[in-house]
């Protein structure tokens, strides 16, 4: 380290220091032999800090059938290490946001930190880390060099959020000027304010991303923190700077999380940002939508099953090798001759494998049945070849309102099922209003008249609130949805509750 560089740290080493209750805290951990009611009562003495630590307790991250009403109770639930490394977290945080900054811009700081925090529980929890608490704070912790370093060397950061947003540009920066980078500024913090050492060494190595299948977890501890800043940054920046597919690549050799795992993460980091905003009490993402990161993401990675990658992937090398008819007939015999979307039988197929995928791996599947509404009555009035016509104009219609992702077969008549791979309720739920909206907005013209169709959709998703037995109870679900929009007024997508009366579920008509 610059030896002027250090010297101006050390005489701002309590820059700030750990407020009483974090140092106390700090002092609490180091005791094997502490007692819960002594961890309670330091906790009492901050009532801010005691009703976030009850939050967490509460929160989805810690599930309980029955809720904690005290801090004792809250303790019971998240464990004595957890409860004393988060409500450090709490604490450290609202101690740093106090300062001043001079060149970096602090809002656009604690988003980030935030967001790699968030994101590190969530790799941390998808490699059954034991010590995700503790991941967290390391990860919200990695940059705090940056806030140091604006205090010992005032126009460093002069080049504002523009520099911010590009971090490596912002190491090497630091490099070039001090011969070191905030990386190895905050381990040296760490070591300062006598954190474990796990946290000054995950800290000091953030900016490296270890690659290479392993074990152990001290280096598993040490990836998803200098992962979590990169993943980070895919829901902070701008959709044209986002590095989904480097990133994935990275999470695939750091961690061995396949794609379909990575995008799971995301999902997760998702459903997670309005918990950690409300606690931390800040707007992570601005004016972002994480359900439209959450769909660029499944886009750019691709996220269906392996298998059904391979398939495509052999498909498009044999076409062009001097058996590629061969195979064009077997894809034809998997096509419905009328639409050119999938055929039942192949159908059955892929949903087999998606669902022994999704149950396999623990993560969402959703189904959409799709049914367009009084199609008898317009094939009666206008005549089959008009019907025709519309059924090809239907399959166009869920073709250009449905991602690459999504798989759509004619299940018979003027019915239409379509898979989603890797999605959850909410986003599945979106994807079917978006196709009730085109069909809306669609009109067709038969001959001379034109005849507006409609469309009614049931949805469902097999996933950790909602599993199901196998793909017929799967379907049924979704039949028993499209049964109650039906009734319901038609012209609109509903998603499958168990509450609808089981006499539903027998069809429609």
């Amino acid at each position: 380290m610059n030896p002027e560089v250090e010297a101006h740290l050390r005489a701002l080493v309590n820059f700030p220091s750990p407020p009483g209750v974090a140092t106390h805290i700090i002092e609490l951990a180091r005791d094997p032999d502490i007692e819960m009611s002594k961890v309670a009562k330091a906790l009492s003495m901050d009532s801010a800090l005691s009703t976030k630590v009850l939050r967490i307790a509460n929160s989805p991250l810690y599930a309980q059938r029955r809720k904690s009403e005290n801090l004792r109770q809250a303790l019971v639930v998240l464990g004595l290490n957890a409860t004393l490394t988060l409500a450090l977290s709490f604490s450290l945080v609202k101690s740093l946001r106090a300062g001043k900054a001079n060149g970096i811009s602090y809002p656009l700081y604690w988003r980030r930190a935030l967001l790699a925090a968030t994101a590190a529980r969530a790799l941390a929890d998808a490699r059954h880390h034991k010590m995700a608490e503790e991941i967290f704070l390391a990860a919200l912790l990695q940059d705090i060099g940056m806030l140091a370093l604006d205090k010992a060397v005032p126009d460093l950061y002069r080049g504002g959020e523009e520099l911010q947003r590009n971090h490596l540009a912002l190491a090497e920066l630091e490099k070039n000027r001090l011969q070191t980078d905030h990386a190895e500024i905050g381990g040296w913090l760490m070591r300062a304010w006598n954190l474990p050492e796990r946290l000054h060494v995950a800290i000091g190595h953030s900016h490296r991303v270890g690659l290479g299948p392993t074990s152990d977890t001290a280096e598993i501890f040490d990836r998803c923190v200098s992962l979590s800043g990169l993943v980070a940054d895919l829901f902070l920046l701008d959709a044209e700077h986002r590095q989904f597919a480097a990133t994935a690549l990275a999470a695939e050799r750091s961690l061995q999380l396949d794609k379909m795992a990575f995008g799971q993460v995301l999902g997760t980091i998702g459903a997670m940002i309005p918990e950690t905003e409300a606690i931390f009490e800040t707007d992570l993402l601005a004016k972002q939508h994480p359900e439209l990161i959450l769909e660029q993401a499944r886009d750019v990675l691709m996220l269906r099953s392996l298998h059904a990658l391979r398939e495509i992937n052999t498909l498009r090398a044999v076409a062009e090798s001097s058996t590629s008819r061969a195979l064009e007939l077997e894809e034809e015999t998997r096509r419905d001759a009328l639409t050119g979307v999938y055929n039942r039988a192949y159908l059955d197929q892929v949903l087999t494998r998606e669902f022994e995928n999704a149950t396999r791996h623990k993560w969402p599947l959703s189904i959409a049945f799709a049914d367009l509404d009084d199609f008898k009555s317009i094939n009666d009035r206008f005549g089959h070849q008009a019907g025709d016509r519309i059924l090809q104009a239907t399959a166009r219609i869920l073709r250009g309102n449905t991602r690459e992702t999504d798989m759509i077969a004619r299940y018979g008549g003027e019915e239409f099922v379509i898979v989603l791979p890797a999605t959850d309720a909410h986003t599945a739920q979106v994807v079917c209003e978006r196709i009730v909206a085109a069909f809306q907005n669609t009109g067709h013209v038969v001959g001379s008249d034109s005849a507006r169709v409609t469309i009614s959709i049931g949805c469902a998703t097999h996933g950790s609130q909602t599993a199901f037995e196998n793909t017929t109870e799967f379907i049924k679900a979704a039949d028993q949805a499209l049964y109650t929009a039906k009734i319901r007024g038609r012209n609109r997508s509903v998603s499958f509750d168990r509450q609808i009366p089981s006499k539903l579920a027998a069809g429609h008509a």
